[in-house]
């Protein structure tokens, strides 16, 4: 700094007259001694040299805190978006191109897509007289039935969505509708299932029961089964033998 050079030329000047020690006459001047001086000079600078180096390493600590302070806090801004599934429309399309029945060329899943809706439907029975031979039975929608889950043309539960499904009826027979007698009036009853992809009715599950009037009046016969169903199955209800004994029935189904 400024004011060590002005003590080192001070210095500098009195050592230079202290050993040259001469005067205006030309006597020799004994000088006074200059070690001590110059030792605390030498001293004072190299304590200025250590502050001074000492001071940079702080600064430069100082600015390293700064600039890994700032790295931290932008880093720790960023938050890690996670990709959404894309979703293929070429995929989707070429699901929608395949028949409903086809197991050939492509795999069926076991378990309905989230997307879609459950199938929830229930029916009760119109029971029709004078009918005569093996008839479907007609039903009412008590509640579900939308989007096409009823086909009142065909009198059939139709299947949205390939997956598992518990199927369900129950009919109330009277056994003494037509004549009281003591003669065996048989019931029997199957749930058949038609798809436009193998064009075959299929005999899913059947039911039977008989009694006589003279024993019990009524009785109910239920019959429940968890199927696995394809997407566009029609389930309909044969009435095999003893359609005159129903004296009220439903009909109904949920996807599990």
């Amino acid at each position: 700094s400024g004011e060590s050079h002005i003590l080192l030329e001070r210095a500098a000047e009195q050592t230079e007259r202290n050993i040259m020690g001469h005067n205006e006459s030309g006597d020799v001047v004994v000088g006074m001694p200059s070690e001590k001086p110059l030792l605390i000079l030498i001293s004072h600078c190299r304590e200025m040299k250590q502050q001074e180096a000492k001071l940079r390493i702080i600064t430069l600590l100082l600015l390293l805190s700064c600039a890994a302070l700032f790295v931290f806090t932008n880093c720790t801004g960023l938050t890690r978006v996670p990709m959404a599934p894309v979703s293929s429309p070429a995929y989707s399309a070429q699901q929608n191109l395949c028949p409903a029945g086809d197991q050939s060329t492509t795999s069926t899943p076991t378990t309905a897509p989230s997307t879609a809706s459950p199938l929830r439907i229930a029916l009760s029975s119109i029971v029709e007289s004078n009918l005569t031979g093996r008839p479907y039975m007609n039903w009412t929608v008590e509640f579900g039935g939308d989007n096409g889950t009823y086909n009142s043309d065909s009198r059939a539960i139709v299947i949205p969505v390939t997956g598992h499904y518990f199927v369900y009826m129950r009919f109330l027979l009277h056994l003494c509708e037509t004549v009281e007698n003591g003669d065996l009036k048989n019931f029997r009853v199957k749930l058949q299932k038609w798809n436009e992809g193998y064009q075959q009715i299929v005999d899913l599950t059947e039911a039977r029961d008989s009694g006589m009037c003279l024993e019990e009046r009524s009785r109910t016969v239920f019959m429940g089964q968890l199927f696995d169903l394809l997407k566009g199955d029609h389930l309909k209800v044969l009435i095999y033998e003893g359609y005159e004994l129903i004296h009220r029935s439903s009909f109904g189904a949920f996807w599990t």
